[in-house]
């Protein structure tokens, strides 16, 4: 079986190489050589055997498989899961599976912006999912699967990685915050967290930043009063509670206009903005430029310097 998408009414013909699948069978998996599977498991427990080794999986979690072997599902209780097949150039395609191996891989993707696909190469498998950054999860896996299967209309590709992007986001963060794979992912998608409950402070804006967040509201989540915590952020972080907001909503909304050619009003609510006015105003005072300018010059920099 091979793993894509075809489009139908809209961009009849076109090829995205992801297939979003809730709760398939698992049952004699093919993606040797093909494509990644990434198992989004809300409930419950797999068990596979790859490469010689067991691997047990209890939710909620990531459970990431590279191209290079054949899982092989031994056993599954009360699971419920979205299985995303897809092949890296659904992410960039510039992405292959020769460069993501390519020594300077690492360079590569902090200079171009580039998504690190870590867990996958590094063979981590399991990767916890912290309770305050399921519910994003699920609602991207429900977007990615919703926007592949009904192809609503002409960016049904562009929505379907826009909401792929936001799943990949956050495994990068499950597997650099929380202690896996640190000298391989000092990104700045992932930045050094100390405090334990700083730590849930930052993961619950970086899992909540589309809805209307309070500083009242994050330090009650962290457990500390509003004072304490911007101190904490200060110290740590370098920026107030509702700067590292804002900063994470502008670096979610890069990565959309980056990567995508969804619409730049989507784009604004999806990154947290109740106008696409307010976004256009904080967008250009972060980075110096109008989310359509940035959009423009971020693919023409893919095409003139990525080899």
């Amino acid at each position: 079986m091979e793993h894509i998408t075809i489009g139908k009414k809209y961009n009849e013909g076109k090829i995205a190489y992801v297939q979003c699948l809730k709760n398939d069978n698992l049952q004699s998996i093919n993606i040797m050589y093909k494509c990644f599977l990434l198992i989004c498991l809300y409930e419950g427990r797999l068990e596979f055997s790859v490469g010689g080794e067991r691997i047990s999986a209890a939710a909620p979690c990531f459970i990431c498989f590279d191209e290079t072997e054949n899982p092989v599902l031994l056993s599954k209780t009360k699971a419920r899961y979205k299985s995303i097949y897809f092949h890296p150039n659904f992410l960039n395609i510039n992405m292959s599976f020769r460069m993501l191996r390519r020594r300077e891989y690492g360079d590569i993707a902090t200079t171009h912006d580039m998504f690190m696909l870590k867990p996958f190469l590094d063979k981590a498998y399991v990767i916890p999912i912290c309770e305050s950054q399921l519910e994003k999860v699920i609602f991207a896996a429900d977007g990615l699967q919703n926007e592949l299967e009904n192809q609503r209309d002409w960016y049904w590709s562009c929505r379907g990685r826009s909401y792929f992007m936001e799943i990949i986001i956050t495994l990068e963060r499950m597997y650099g915050l929380l202690g896996y794979g640190e000298d391989n992912c000092n990104t700045d998608s992932t930045p050094s967290v100390k405090h334990p409950k700083l730590r849930d402070a930052v993961l619950y804006i970086e899992g909540h930043y589309m809805e209307n967040l309070s500083l009242s509201i994050i330090s009650s989540v962290s457990g500390l009063n509003h004072v304490t915590l911007t101190t904490l952020m200060k110290a740590e972080l370098g920026v107030t509670t509702m700067e590292y907001l804002n900063n994470y909503r502008i670096k979610v909304a890069k990565k959309q206009l980056a990567f995508t050619s969804v619409p730049i009003k989507d784009v604004a609510s999806r990154s947290g903005f109740k106008t696409v006015q307010h976004f256009g105003r904080v967008f250009k005072a972060k980075t110096g430029a109008s989310p359509a300018a940035f959009r423009k010059n971020a693919l023409q920099k893919r095409k003139d310097e990525i080899k």
